[in-house]
């Protein structure tokens, strides 16, 4: 049963879940930070990372094995999705700074809620080590 909780690599940990999720959350904070430097831009469009959900299931998923050396490799690491839609700007640039600036704030939010999470699930631990540690 503890393995189910704890085991390597089944994605069940919820200790390396949350290392993936703040990752995620660092890795998207800096590329909305990368949308909001380039306000000004002609013809940039913004970009955000593929969802978290996504993130997760894209790990349970089999590698792709390269069998032949004209084979393309497939994508690694966080892919960032361009958005389409948006107002465009006289120069062609497509970012909303109120937009972005509240995704800012939402993935600020994702992170503190993360870290709390992960704060009482060590406090809890902690608790559960000290009271059966025999004082």
């Amino acid at each position: 049963m503890s393995n189910m909780i704890t085991g390597p690599g089944q994605g069940t940990d919820l200790l390396h879940l949350a290392e993936r999720r703040m990752s995620w959350l660092q890795n998207r904070e800096s590329v909305l930070a990368g949308n909001v430097a380039n306000a000004n831009t002609p013809h940039y469009s913004p970009k955000d990372v593929t969802p978290f959900q996504g993130v997760v299931n894209a790990a349970h998923m089999v590698a792709l094995k390269r069998t032949q050396p004209g084979h393309m490799l497939g994508p690694a690491g966080e892919s960032h999705a361009k958005r389409e839609g948006g107002r465009a700007s006289l120069d062609g640039n497509r970012v909303v700074l109120e937009d972005e600036l509240g995704k800012i704030a939402q993935t600020s939010d994702q992170q503190r809620f993360a870290t709390t999470v992960y704060g009482r699930y060590m406090g809890m631990y902690g608790m559960a080590l000290g009271s059966s540690g025999g004082q």
